[in-house]
């Protein structure tokens, strides 16, 4: 039970709580960051298809079970190819089972697992497509597939496999060509792009509301930061690059010290393990690189290729600056090393090429190792290398290792970190208690590469020489390899953390509860039935979020929020290191602030103070609604941040800064009253009553699609107020303001995936029903494609 798993229940709460009591799926959360669409966390129920059913029968075994799916599919990738099926079996191991899976399955990111197990899937149905004569099976699997694909719901995976399947289609362009077939090209590239269609409608539900909701995430650019454009910051998208030398590690796993903690010494902040190719695969890659005679190897190698460059991030400025700067959505992801999950998935294609590669060198140069010399030569001596020469060859120390902890011991002595006698002691801590260790550990990993290259090399030998029988080999082929990559994968999978099959999500989270919560939970609620939020400070508030599952909070845990609401973050909610902007914790609801020492600021007074935990209440907390005395007009967001700063004597309770040209009408009016009679997660409910024309400030996150906001049932119209939140001008009189969250994207997206499923069951009947349901063997088409392949 992974900790994303936890903190996805722990986000959810007050979703899953309105489905239990309402029955339909509310599409706004309230606990998380003051409010945010919902189906960023916890998506409304799709169309059933085939992932429904595999997680209906999944129970406590979710995800493993796409392992199968993902296993099979690589095996019959490769069999549809014309490949043997003990090759094909090595493929789909040693894919399926490299490192970086059981890394994301225990960090709780099964979504991105589940992307990747459908992957295989989507590259046979353009496989069937580009080359065999069952085009409507082509269609029908390549849309299906690609459907799935797009409902595992990770968009970094599909974006970067994309990247492959472009490069195939451009491949097969120039083959095509070659043979002067142009015409039949065209008319399967047009059942291709049909089929993406169909796929992209199926699942239309899920993407148009993320394609919605990305133009003013974290990853549609800072509101502030005109010059980052669209995306991500180029300094935060290129965190987690790969090291030029650390990519070893995708044939030696331990030479960079493994996964986090003081061991690894790569230029990460930490990592939590290597993507591991394969010592085995690395020297059949070689092999099918060097002696595979089918031109398609080089659409893998490059690929592969260029991808495992696309990881290193800012070590490779000069390809990925321009790649951030000018390739469309390649600004929007970050973590660059997640480039080499289609790194490994190439090279292990062309690892099983070398297998088939080797199977015809058999046959057509019987006894002679001559062609084999230069990629066996290179795999050994690479291991030779490294294991008799690590230590000369590699530094041990981590970038920036001795300047953190020269300031830590310089901190605890009170001395200046550059003292001789810091500097000496931090040397002696580097090359005595950590160099060691991590130099044993690569010289473990070498020896373990060298060894099983050797062995490899052994097997390759005794089968050229025909001491061993086809069988035999690619038997030990395979044991070899599933042996290299279970074994790698057992060091990242804790079986300590593994819980009981009864324990769901919600228990565990309850386990985390502290008397701190208990307090808050029975002191949260307002007079008039909605509650006040609370700033979680002694608890990682904007990177956790189990505080959420118990009452509302401005904090929480996703891996994109609204984009101002991420700058209110950076820009308005602390004063340097020194304090809060009382203001802002004042509009945005919080009545509570939890931290383990003292605040001696005022307006604050202490409520509980247990076991080294503390509660202050805000006793200048504004109500849920209220009208303020002027209006501020202003022409950006950067102007109502510049008033809204500490120095600025920003009072949100007399004075609304409104991002709009319109003239608006504010008053101090004494009789002015405002009091919410319903609050919930899908509907808001005021009644107002002033004598004169007045603007309401809402302390809930502004959100410009899917509100409908009505007075007295007449449409009005929604300011963004103060930043991020939420205002409206209100006759005078007495009047019902009500505002509802229904985007179109959920309503129509529905729709239209129900229509393109019930398109895509229907081809399916029509297979069936044409004794077409089961996949077939290559034609003579994909025979005579992989004969131009040559």
């Amino acid at each position: 039970m992974g900790n994303d798993v936890l903190q996805w229940r722990a986000g959810s709460q007050s979703v899953i709580e309105y489905v239990q009591q309402h029955g339909q799926h509310p599409l706004w959360e309230t606990n998380m960051f003051a409010g945010m669409p919902s189906y960023m966390v916890h998506n409304p129920s799709s169309p059933p298809s085939i992932d429904t059913f595999v997680k209906a029968i999944s129970g406590s075994l979710q995800p493993l079970l796409y392992f199968w799916i993902l296993l099979g599919g690589m095996y019959l990738f490769f069999v549809i190819q014309g490949l043997r099926p003990l090759s094909s079996a090595l493929g789909s191991i040693l894919v399926g089972f490299t490192t970086y899976l059981p890394i994301i399955i225990e960090a709780g990111h099964y979504n991105k697992f589940v992307a990747f197990a459908f992957i295989p899937w989507m590259f046979i149905g353009y496989y069937l497509v580009s080359r065999s004569d069952k085009k409507l099976l082509g269609f029908f699997v390549f849309s299906l597939a690609m459907t799935l694909e797009l409902r595992a719901n990770h968009p970094q995976v599909t974006y970067y496999f994309l990247y492959l399947l472009g490069f195939w289609w451009l491949y097969d362009s120039w083959l095509y060509y070659q043979k002067k077939q142009i015409q039949d090209w065209l008319n399967r590239t047009g059942i291709a792009f049909g089929a993406g269609i169909l796929a992209i409608i199926c699942s239309i539900d899920v993407y148009w509301r993320l394609y919605e909701f990305a133009q003013y995430s974290t990853r549609g650019g800072s509101t502030l930061d005109a010059s980052q454009g669209t995306g991500l910051s180029l300094q935060y998208a290129f965190s987690w690059s790969q090291g030029v030398g650390e990519l070893l590690t995708l044939i030696i796993p331990g030479l960079y010290g493994g996964s986090s903690g003081e061991a690894y010494w790569g230029p990460k902040s930490f990592t939590s393990g290597p993507h591991y190719l394969g010592a085995i695969a690395f020297v059949l890659a070689l092999i099918g690189l060097f002696r595979y005679r089918k031109k398609i190897k080089y659409l893998f190698f490059g690929v592969g290729s260029l991808t495992l460059l696309f990881s290193l991030g800012y070590h490779l400025p000069s390809l990925n600056r321009f790649m951030f700067n000018y390739m469309p959505y390649f600004n929007k992801f970050r973590t660059p090393e997640m480039w080499l999950i289609v790194t490994v998935f190439c090279y292990s294609v062309l690892a099983v090429y070398g297998v088939e590669a080797l199977i015809e060198l058999a046959k057509k140069h019987k006894n002679k190792l001559q062609p084999l010399y230069a990629p066996l030569g290179i795999a050994l001596v690479l291991g030779g290398l490294f294991t008799f020469g690590s230590s000369a060859l590699l530094s041990f120390e981590k970038p920036g290792e001795v300047q953190q902890f020269s300031q830590q011991l310089a901190q605890q002595n009170n001395l200046q970190p550059d003292n001789p006698q810091v500097r000496q002691r931090v040397d002696q801590y580097i090359n005595t208690r950590l160099k060691p260790d991590r130099k044993e550990m690569a010289a473990g990993d070498s020896q373990r590469y060298l060894i099983l290259a050797l062995l490899a090399s052994g097997l390759i030998f005794g089968f050229i020489k025909q001491k061993i029988s086809k069988g035999y080999f690619l038997i030990g082929m395979v044991l070899l390899g599933a042996y290299d990559m279970l074994s790698v994968d057992s060091r990242y999978v804790n079986e300590k953390q593994m819980v009981p099959d009864r324990l769901e999500a919600e228990q565990m989270i309850q386990r985390q509860q502290q008397p701190v919560d208990q307090f808050l939970m029975k002191n949260i609620e307002s007079p008039e039935g909605y509650p006040y939020r609370v700033f979680p400070l002694d608890r990682n508030p904007f990177n956790n979020a189990i505080p959420s599952y118990f009452y509302p909070t401005i904090g929480g845990y996703t891996g994109a929020k609204l984009g101002y609401y991420q700058d209110l973050i950076d820009e308005l909610l602390t004063i340097d290191q020194s304090g809060f902007n009382d203001p802002i914790l004042d509009m945005l609801n919080v009545k509570y602030i939890t931290v383990k020492q003292s605040i001696p600021f005022d307006g604050f007074t202490e409520v509980y103070n247990e076991n080294g935990q503390r509660v202050y209440r805000n006793d200048d907390v504004l109500p849920k609604a209220f009208f303020v005395d002027s209006v501020r007009n202003v022409d950006s967001p950067q102007q109502a941040v510049n008033l809204m700063k500490p120095d600025a004597d920003f009072n949100p309770a007399e004075t609304a800064i409104v991002e709009s040209k319109d003239q608006l009408r504010a008053s101090h009016d004494t009789t002015a009253n405002v009091t919410v009679s319903t609050y919930n997660a899908k509907t808001i409910e005021l009644q107002t009553s002033s004598s004169s024309k007045g603007f309401l400030v809402l302390g809930e996150i502004y959100y410009p699609v899917g509100w409908k906001v009505t007075i007295d049932g007449k449409p009005a119209k929604m300011y963004k107020s103060d930043f991020v939140l939420r205002g409206l001008q209100v006759p005078s009189g007495e009047h019902t303001v009500s505002m509802t969250f229904e985007p179109v994207s959920v309503i129509w997206g529905s729709r239209l995936a129900w229509m393109g499923h019930l398109i895509l069951w229907v081809i399916a009947v029509g297979l069936i029903s044409r004794r077409l349901g089961w996949m077939p063997l290559p034609t003579n088409t994909a025979t005579e494609h992989q004969e131009n392949d040559s």
